[in-house]
């Protein structure tokens, strides 16, 4: 009787063993999320330009702002200066923003406005901890 409850025991511990080792593979059970062709990486965005519709340079993406719920609250976009001096940062409405794909590897990025209102939007001023770098 003994050796059958344990031959038993180890039926069922073995089975429960091989079913947990059985999750498929990209396949989480909570908290993952799965890959789309549609996501963009923050790391791709950080340095991009940002053009006009007359194809002129109008500022460069500099940071990206989360809210507290993690989406985007706004692009930070440094405007003007020259080889880093005289530089102001400005955050943007993301939805002011159009990201297309220039090909696999690049993303273009367009705003309706131009330089001179970009240099009279009001600047970025960073926050205790999350000072500029």
């Amino acid at each position: 009787m003994k050796n059958i409850m344990f031959g038993a025991l180890a039926v069922v511990l073995l089975a429960t063993t091989a079913s947990a080792q059985n999750v498929a593979p990209g396949n989480p059970t909570s908290g993952f999320v799965t890959q789309q062709t549609t996501d963009r990486l923050a790391s791709r965005l950080i340095g991009l330009n940002i053009k006009n519709p007359a194809n002129e340079t109008i500022g460069e993406i500099y940071d990206v702002v989360l809210t507290d719920t993690n989406s985007i609250r706004a692009y930070i976009v440094s405007v003007g200066g020259f080889l880093g001096m005289g530089t102001r940062h400005v955050a943007i409405d993301p939805k002011a923003i159009t990201f297309n794909r220039q090909d696999e590897k690049n993303w273009i990025a367009t705003m309706n406005t131009n330089k001179d209102q970009l240099r009279a939007a009001p600047e970025y001023k960073w926050q205790s901890e999350w000072r500029k770098r």
